[in-house]
Order: structure tokens, then C-alpha cells, then sequence
């Protein structure tokens, strides 16, 4: 069956850069699965503090190279939920999935991704019961599925790319990954410091045990970044922009989203090249992301608390 001959799926994708790859990468899963293709609508929630924008939202096609049965259209029709609809990111803890606004029409969120047409009677399975339990991570079929087609089938763009591959030559031939956000996962005070504390006091060690290891840090914590930072020296990589990224710059943080996202994209690749193990933060779609770039034999891991630390050495 040919292109213009496949049905159309059209998926609705909202908020961070993650939040929307995670929904558009097993919607495009399933669509391959039924021969048909998928209309997105590359969004986010204004109604989040961190997303308010000075400048045009960042697309996808300034990310990642033309993907094959995915058409951004930026005629798509923008959908018009009724004066009475209103998207309440904060109140609503379910997260709004409405699947009667038109057929085949899905209204995606970040928490929830399209699995099989086979699952029970909906085909939507809530990634938040599983991202928020600190565990070591063996993907299962799904999983393996969605790794491999993010891998072979986002490419960053040139530009972007570039950058990636200029911040890898710097690693270490054994490499820990680490994405440490503390507003993912729910933490106190008190827990993010212990925390924080024993992952630097590993990392110490594991840098110490050999010189071919070291420990890569992506995180949007300055506070985190100064202490691991003067702890490790040049046994830690991160990445650090130029003050101009791809023709766009950023005066003021979250002020600029291509900027933003033009970085997180770079991060992203980044944590996923980590060969030895790549740490995340429980309830992050970045995290969880990172884990499916990673390679098959990289350890991978989601933690929120001291005790769900590997132990790395």
C-alpha cells in the first residue's frame, strides 16, 4: 500500500521536549504496526509556568531530520476543545486523554503512550505507574521496540548533531550517566542533599578507580552542576553551549525555546552515549528517554531516594 493510500493516525503532543517524543515514538510504533500513517500537531501547555515562551515554539523538523510516516504539517487543524474545556495541567492528576473529540483523533500526554492495538481494550498504558518506581530498568518487548526505533529513526539535525558528537570525543572510554532533576521526582529538601551527596561521593570513587572512567551530568541545577563540578574537574562531562547554538541564543532562562530545546536534544543524545550506566530521576520523561538511547548492555536505573542508589564501583 502506498503512502497516499495509509490511513491516517492524528496525535496531539503536549509539553516538554520528552513529553512529547515518548507519545509521538510509540504512536509512530503502532502506526508502522497497522500501515498508517501519523499527523502531529507538535504543541505544549502555556498554562506551565516553565514553558512560557518570549519566542515561536521550537518544531520538530528544527530537531530532528524528516522521519518517514510522520507528517508535521503546520496547516494541521488545531483542535478546538470548546469554551468549556479547559486543560488543567496541575489540578487534573489524571492528565486529559480525550479520545471522543474526533475518530482517530488522540490527545496525547507525556504520562501515557500508545502501545498495541492488542492491549485489553484501550491502547493506552499510563507510563507513570512504572516511572515513578525507583528500580533497576530491563526493558521488556515494548521497551526494546521503542529503543530501538528512537535510535535508528530520530536523527538530530546537522547542527545539533555536531554539537553532540563535539561534547562525546571528550568522554572517557567508561562512562556513568547522570540526569539529576529534583523537580521530577518529588524530593524534599533533605532527601535531594543526601541524594546528591552519595552519587557525588560514587562518582569520586569510580573516577578514582580507574582513569578511563568518568561521569557524564546533565542537569538544569546549577547548584548540582557547582558541586559535582568541583568535586570531579575533568573527570566530569557536561555540556556546555555556546553562547550562540544553531543561529539562536539565550539571554534569560526558559526565555528562549529553541534555545532550550536545541540544548535538551544535545543532552538527551549525550546521556544515551553513556556505556556503563545511565542513572535518571524517577517521574522524568528525559530520564526515561536517556535509558531507551542507551545501548542494550548499559545499565540503566530510576531512582528517587538514597537507597535506590546503585552502587556503580
Amino acid at each position: 500500500m502506498s503512502t497516499d493510500q495509509k490511513s491516517i493516525m492524528n496525535i496531539v503532543l503536549y509539553n516538554g521536549l520528552c513529553n512529547r517524543l515518548l507519545p509521538m515514538l510509540s504512536g509512530l510504533r503502532l502506526a508502522r504496526k497497522c500501515n498508517k500513517i501519523i499527523n502531529i500537531q507538535w504543541t505544549h501547555t502555556p498554562i506551565r509556568s516553565c514553558l512560557y515562551y518570549n519566542d515561536d515554539i521550537c518544531k520538530l523538523d528544527e530537531l530532528y531530520e524528516k522521519i518517514q510516516d510522520i507528517n508535521n504539517n503546520e496547516d494541521f487543524e488545531k483542535l478546538n476543545f470548546g469554551e468549556n474545556y479547559d486543560f488543567q495541567y496541575w489540578l487534573n492528576k489524571d492528565h486529559i486523554i480525550d479520545l471522543s473529540y474526533k475518530e482517530n483523533t488522540y490527545i496525547n500526554y507525556a504520562l501515557y503512550t500508545l502501545i498495541s492495538s492488542e492491549d485489553k481494550t484501550d491502547i493506552f498504558k499510563n507510563l507513570k505507574t512504572y516511572m515513578n518506581t525507583p528500580k533497576q530498568v530491563i526493558l521488556d518487548d515494548v521497551g526494546i521496540e521503542l529503543s530501538e526505533l528512537f535510535k535508528n529513526t530520530l536523527k538530530p539535525v546537522k547542527p545539533l548533531q555536531n554539537e553532540i558528537d563535539k561534547c562525546y570525543r571528550t568522554f572517557k572510554k567508561n562512562m556513568i550517566g547522570l540526569h539529576l532533576r529534583s523537580t521530577d521526582g518529588g524530593f524534599v529538601d533533605n532527601d535531594w542533599e543526601k541524594i546528591t551527596n552519595k552519587l557525588l561521593l560514587l562518582c569520586d570513587k569510580w573516577c578514582k578507580s580507574d582513569k578511563d572512567n568518568g561521569v557524564y551530568l546533565a542537569t538544569d541545577d546549577l547548584d548540582i552542576y557547582i558541586k559535582f563540578v568541583s568535586k570531579l574537574g575533568i573527570n566530569l562531562t557536561f555540556y556546555s553551549p555556546p553562547k550562540v547554538l544553531c543561529g539562536m541564543s539565550s539571554n534569560t532562562k526558559f526565555n528562549n525555546d529553541k534555545y532550550n530545546v536545541f540544548c535538551a536534544v544535545i543532552e538527551l543524545h549525550l546521556l544515551g552515549k553513556c556505556n556503563n550506566t545511565v542513572i535518571g530521576t524517577c517521574d522524568s520523561t528525559f530520564s526515561m528517554c536517556g535509558l531507551l538511547l542507551s545501548d542494550k548492555e548499559t545499565k540503566k536505573y530510576l531512582m528517587n531516594n538514597v537507597d535506590s542508589i546503585p552502587n556503580f564501583i
